[in-house]
């Protein structure tokens, strides 16, 4: 009996595999990759709080060594594209974040020494309760006049007159100061420190004293500083006060205030 024989041609054929059922290799998805893509996705949070934008390094990294070895071991990992979409990720909620934040900071600094500048040529041309009135939150600036403080406080009296008279001394000692000789000047000279207060932007601003001395004293030259503050949602210049004035002040020897628990950030106790 005739046994059944392959035919030749498919033998020599080399477009028939020797097997034809053979799987493709496998290649895995690398971790690295994954890592850097969630990272990437994680570091959008990193305008709300800078503790995020260590997802956008990490995303940077891992998505760049992801991709290294992917190019390496081509027949053994795949994911280049998570590495490169963690990678982009990064660099555009990091970096482009950072540059807003950057920028914002900028203005608010900006604003803060236009605002003080303003306050030293207040205290210099103006009479006590202008420079009073810009210790009103602007809201309540809006609603009140100079002489309308001065008359409140002229009608205070007893432990909440001592209080007043308290907390307006050294802005009180500051006027005189300046206002001894005619050449006399208060200048700004510059923000110590800046930081927030709750939901309030807040700085140290530094002013130099000149002119002929105080009778106290033999320096021609002193230093003041004022606490001014902001609402945290605005950033114009008229939306600034003056918290709290220390005269005469010795450089670098103040700090930022910290919000109180019972505080709201708006200086309204709960």
């Amino acid at each position: 009996m005739a046994t059944q024989q392959r035919p030749v041609e498919a033998t020599l054929n080399p477009a028939i595999p020797a097997i034809e059922n053979e799987l493709p290799t496998y290649r895995a998805v690398s971790t690295r990759a994954i890592l850097a893509f969630l990272c990437g996705l994680v570091s959008l949070f990193s305008i709300a709080n800078p503790f995020f934008y260590v997802f956008a390094i990490l995303a940077i990294i891992l998505g760049t060594s992801a991709d290294r070895s992917i190019q390496k071991f081509p027949d053994m990992l795949t994911g280049r594209w998570l590495a490169q979409a963690g990678i982009a990720f990064g660099l555009v909620f990091g970096l482009g974040i950072l540059t807003i934040t950057s920028i914002q900071a900028f203005m608010l600094q900006r604003n803060a020494e236009q605002f003080a500048r303003h306050y030293a040529n207040v205290i210099k041309t103006g009479e006590l309760g202008d420079v009073l009135l810009l210790g009103q939150p602007p809201l309540q600036r809006k609603s009140t006049t100079a002489k309308e403080i001065l008359d409140r406080m002229s009608g205070t009296k007893g432990k909440e007159s001592a209080m007043m008279e308290m907390k307006i001394a050294s802005i009180r000692d500051l006027k005189r100061r300046v206002d001894t000789s005619a050449n006399s000047e208060i200048h700004f000279a510059r923000t110590e420190k800046m930081g927030s207060e709750g939901m309030l932007n807040v700085a140290l601003a530094v002013f130099e004293v000149h002119g002929s001395p105080a009778k106290d004293s033999n320096e021609t030259e002193q230093y003041a500083m004022a606490i001014i503050k902001s609402d945290g949602s605005h950033n114009k210049v008229d939306e600034w006060w003056v918290e709290e004035v220390v005269f005469p002040y010795k450089l670098k020897t103040a700090e930022l205030p910290e919000a109180h628990a019972d505080d709201d950030g708006h200086g309204h106790p709960h």
